[in-house]
């Protein structure tokens, strides 16, 4: 039919359209590649930010567990020493009760504190013997941990009352040793406070006494002191840096030192005898007859084992100024003024004493 018959310039129609589609699809095409030239462009641009904020938020991490190491190994570290002293000290027969108190780490360092309360009774050699071996212990389990380690350890025996800190940083055998040289004189002193080789120095207080304690002088830990009163004056002992004590008479200088006054303090600090209360007039200070007992009761310094006398020329005045003070050193076993040139008060003093 007519109608049905194609025209040769319909087919050549045709023939011209498809070429035209062809070159549609690859202008279609040429577009499409600079939008996928962008799409891995920004694929990069992420990958690069991922990785910064990564390397940035890792710094940022470490930084704040350096500033703040109680979030860190270091504190995990702290807190397994802390469980693991506890848990050791728990399990002995001897102790009552046994806590981790205090299990820190920041960026001055790291500390752990234990409190243990023994049963009442328990001997000095037991206790050292457990403090040594809970530190053995803590050194098994984290044989890395260089912080602080304090036992902080209490009971009763023989009538002494103990309550002291234990350093428990160091060798075990030091640990035995050093708590049952500190607490040698338990049955005898009242009060055991303070610590022992740690943070503070260890008190032995004997209490009020009509005689001297027998061990006033048996060597101790060096950071430490041992006190007691008689007669109404009060007496302190600080042992020198190997933990000896001096031995100078105190029951005859508190006998002459109450010849000036009833009551006062006598300090002993190594190798320096010093003391107050004999002064009771303000207006005339530090007088010959009430000094001049003190330096002839311990006229053989050498012997006493002095080296400087110190006597406070305030009345009721604390030894808390230099300015209160008339100091005599031992020269060739004998007392003399610090002074090439000595003062009038100190010659006068010297002398007195000399014809006691």
């Amino acid at each position: 039919m007519p109608d049905e018959q194609t025209t040769p310039e319909q087919g050549g129609a045709q023939s011209e359209e498809a070429p035209t589609a062809d070159s549609s699809n690859e202008a279609s095409a040429s577009r499409r590649k600079p939008s996928s030239g962008r799409s891995l462009g920004w694929w990069a641009v992420c990958f690069v930010l991922v990785v910064l904020v990564l390397i940035i938020g890792g710094y940022g991490c470490l930084l704040y567990v350096n500033l703040n190491p109680d979030i860190g190994p270091d504190g995990f570290q702290v807190r397994r020493v802390a469980s693991t002293a506890s848990k050791h000290l728990s399990s002995d027969p001897s102790v009552t009760s046994a806590e981790a108190t205090g299990a820190e780490a920041n960026i001055n360092g790291s500390s752990v504190t234990v409190d243990a309360h023994l049963k009442d009774g328990t001997s000095v050699e037991a206790a050292a013997n457990l403090l040594a071996s809970t530190r053995q212990k803590t050194l098994q389990e984290e044989p890395d941990y260089s912080g602080d380690f304090i036992i902080s350890v209490s009971w009763t025996v023989k009538g002494s009352t103990i309550d002291v800190d234990v350093s428990c940083q160091r060798d075990p055998e030091a640990i035995r040793t050093d708590v049952k040289r500190a607490l040698t004189p338990v049955g005898e002193a009242k009060v055991f406070t303070g610590s022992i080789d740690a943070y503070t120095e260890l008190t032995i207080d004997y209490g009020e006494v009509t005689a001297l304690p027998t061990s006033l002088t048996q060597p101790s830990v060096p950071d430490s002191s041992k006190t007691f009163t008689m007669n109404g004056w009060k007496v302190t002992s600080t042992p020198k840096t190997d933990g000896q004590f001096s031995n100078p008479p105190f029951d005859q200088i508190i006998t002459a030192a109450g010849q000036a006054s009833p009551t006062g303090t006598i300090d002993l600090d190594g190798t320096t005898l010093s003391v107050t209360g004999l002064a009771t007039d303000e207006n005339k200070g530090l007088t010959p007859d009430a000094a001049a007992p003190i330096v002839h009761t311990v006229n053989n310094c050498q012997a006493a084992g002095l080296t400087t006398l110190k006597l406070n020329d305030g009345a009721k005045k604390e030894p808390s100024s230099d300015d209160h003070w008339i100091t005599f050193v031992c020269k060739n076993g004998t007392w003399a003024s610090q002074f090439d040139s000595p003062s009038p008060s100190d010659t006068e003093i010297l002398n007195k004493a000399a014809e006691l």
